[in-house]
């Protein structure tokens, strides 16, 4: 079976930026000083009014292209995960298509998942690649701006607009992706939901994301630890032998959970969540954009995402050079 490698990530943000300060919340100075201490998010890119996620994956689909001088008819697979469509008929991988002119013959799909889906997703496109010959573009691109509450203080300081996009093929070079895993249990559907985004009349409860902060705190320090050990024990390796452990950037403060409880050192687990927030599932290749100069050959990097659904799930990565 031939492996599949990341050879490079397209990014874009939304044209504002907001603040987490009293100008823009609401509130006193010390008590949003003291919540953007507390998460580690200090301002966010938020779309624009007119910005939509097919915008921002059109963007960092374009920076990928250029990055990487493909050509869109060299594409035979491309997958959007997103939570936020333009339309919920038909899915933004269709309106991208269109836009950019990918062949006919391309596999084009929506993914909907959240926190987790660089992982399901590099997991799709794996097994994509292992069957066609090709190269393959992954999109994670959300707005979650566009469903939060304003007056809702506990998700509008947390959740950034962003968008990845992320370039994989059987060409030797970049990151081979060794292994990958994704988990989910349905019993917690109801702990993050997005009340009135589509069909369902939720009665009784407000339009907009509702989110159980600390059910899923709990939830990703019960089950993350355990995905990693399974993955780790499945390859005879050590969290010592690990680089970098890239973490869902949710917040800081989760993120450090997990970091202490895994007992990882402070330079294996890298954030960049201050001045990005919690951008969905473009957290993980944002992150490992900010991370790929830092890398040698032979270095393992381990990302990991979880969120809604609840969803998680670990992908092994490793460095094998440009050259």
């Amino acid at each position: 079976m031939r492996d599949v490698y990341i050879h490079g990530i397209g990014a874009a943000r939304g044209d504002i930026t907001e603040f987490n300060d009293a100008a823009t919340l609401g509130q006193p100075e010390a008590e949003c000083q003291r919540l953007a201490d507390k998460i580690g998010i200090h301002s966010r890119p938020i779309a624009a009014a007119e910005q939509y996620t097919s915008d921002l994956a059109r963007t960092a689909t374009e920076a990928l292209l250029t990055q990487t001088t493909m050509r869109t008819d060299s594409i035979s697979a491309l997958l959007v995960c997103t939570q936020t469509p333009d339309h919920l008929i038909p899915g933004v991988s269709s309106r991208l298509h269109g836009q950019l002119g990918f062949p006919q013959d391309c596999f084009v799909l929506d993914i909907n998942q959240g926190c987790s889906g660089f992982v399901l997703g590099t997991q799709v496109m794996v097994n994509w690649l292992h069957t066609v010959d090709g190269n393959g573009i992954l999109v994670n691109a959300d707005t979650y701006s566009k469903l939060i509450r304003r007056d809702d203080l506990t998700t509008r300081a947390l959740f950034g607009d962003a968008a990845a996009a992320i370039l994989y093929s059987t060409q030797r070079k970049g990151l081979r992706v060794v292994d990958c895993h994704s988990y989910a249990d349905g019993t917690g559907y109801d702990a993050f939901v997005a009340r009135g985004s589509a069909l369902r009349h939720d009665v009784g409860a407000p339009a907009g994301i509702c989110m159980d902060g600390p059910g899923i705190l709990n939830f990703a320090l019960r089950k993350v630890p355990e995905a990693i050990a399974l993955t780790l024990d499945a390859q005879g390796l050590r969290l010592d032998q690990l680089r970098m452990v890239l973490f869902h950037q949710a917040n800081s403060f989760m993120v450090g959970q997990l970091a202490r409880k895994l007992r990882l050192e402070t330079g294996q687990v890298p954030q960049n969540c201050a001045t990005l927030g919690n951008t969905v599932s473009a957290s993980i290749p944002l992150l490992l954009k900010d991370q790929m100069a830092n890398l040698r050959r032979g270095e393992l990097i381990l990302a990991v995402g979880f969120g809604v659904g609840l969803s998680w799930g670990v992908t092994l990565l490793e460095y094998v050079g440009n050259d």
